[in-house]
């Protein structure tokens, strides 16, 4: 059982007299940003002068450092870049970062997988919001907070878990809980998730299930709406409730379709190779292969989103879509 902590565990001090330097201003950084601007902390983001993100952090009134200065100004440097340009990232910048400095992440993928090592005398902590970057800001907007995963890699100060809950706390966190986990939890069950349900799985079963109607003459638009538009119905239903709860608001007709045929879908063969990719993400294959894809010029990315952009389900959605203009109001 994962140790819990909530706003009864929030540091008294907090984030009061550190320096706050995000590094990055992607969808989870900008909201980090906010939430950590509201909650009072001393905060800056580094950011390549001349980058477009410099020029949108500015607009919005945040304060802007270069890499290197923001690095060196830094008390708690905390890394919300793409998982695979964190090493290199990281090892530039390294002899920047002041003795004692906490070195932050959202995701455990560097740290988990040996791909980066933070110098002995920086602190080291993971705070993972469960949410994406919008889901984050807007529950901190409503006095709320998204769920979050913590860790210490590294304690060179004897208070690195105290200034990782005061940052969780700062981005609201705490509101909700954060489970103690460590990076390599985190990075193996985080890519697990995306591959095998979240992102892959999802993807891939949705196309095959368009595919069939469509291949036995139902017409696009309604495919589109049985195996890819409702999906969103239920997923709130699971968010909210569970699959018990899902199953208890769906109807008789329904209930009996997931019960007597779900097993059908998901049989052990298919048990059988999720096993497998999980070894692979735990023996760091997944990772390796990753770094390669990324240094080659993601050759295998780009030919598959080719591929994958010309299926018919992204000419029926569109269809479908664009008579709901409001379905991309919070884009």
């Amino acid at each position: 059982m994962a140790r819990l902590y909530t706003i009864e565990d929030r540091p008294s001090a907090g984030l009061a007299g550190e320096r706050v330097v995000l590094a990055g201003f992607g969808n989870q950084a900008r909201a980090h940003a906010a939430n950590l601007r509201d909650s009072g902390a001393n905060l800056a983001l580094a950011l390549r002068e001349s980058g477009e993100s410099a020029a949108r952090a500015r607009g919005e009134g945040y304060e802007v450092l270069g890499l290197e200065e923001g690095a060196a100004e830094a008390d708690l440097f905390v890394l919300l870049i793409p998982d695979e340009s964190q090493p290199d990232f990281y090892r530039s910048l390294e002899s920047r970062l002041k003795p004692g400095t906490a070195l932050g992440f959202a995701h455990g993928f560097a740290i988990g997988f040996g791909l980066m090592e933070p110098r002995k005398d920086l602190d080291c902590f993971l705070v993972a919001p469960k949410a994406q970057g919008l889901k984050v800001r807007e529950l901190f907007e409503e006095g709320k907070g998204a769920a979050a995963l913590i860790s210490v890699h590294q304690d060179a100060s004897g208070r690195a878990m105290e200034r990782a809950l005061s940052y969780a706390d700062a981005i609201g966190c705490l509101r909700s809980a954060a489970f103690e986990t460590t990076f390599r939890e985190e990075a193996v069950s985080d890519l697990f998730g995306e591959q095998a349900v979240l992102c892959g799985g999802m993807s891939e079963l949705i196309r095959a299930s368009f595919d069939t109607l469509v291949d036995a003459g139902y017409s696009p638009e309604i495919a589109y709406f049985e195996t890819l538009h409702e999906m969103k119905i239920l997923a709130d239903l699971i968010y909210r409730k569970g699959i018990d709860g899902m199953r208890r608001h769906i109807s008789g007709t329904a209930l009996y379709g997931d019960l007597s045929r779900g097993r059908r879908v998901i049989d052990e063969g298919t048990r059988k190779r999720l096993r497998d990719m999980l070894k692979e993400i735990e023996s760091g294959e997944f990772a390796r292969e990753w770094m390669d894809e990324h240094r080659s010029g993601r050759p295998l990315i780009g030919k598959r989103m080719d591929e994958d952009a010309q299926h018919e389900i992204e000419s029926a959605g569109k269809k479908v879509r664009s008579l709901m203009p409001w379905l991309e109001e919070k884009e």
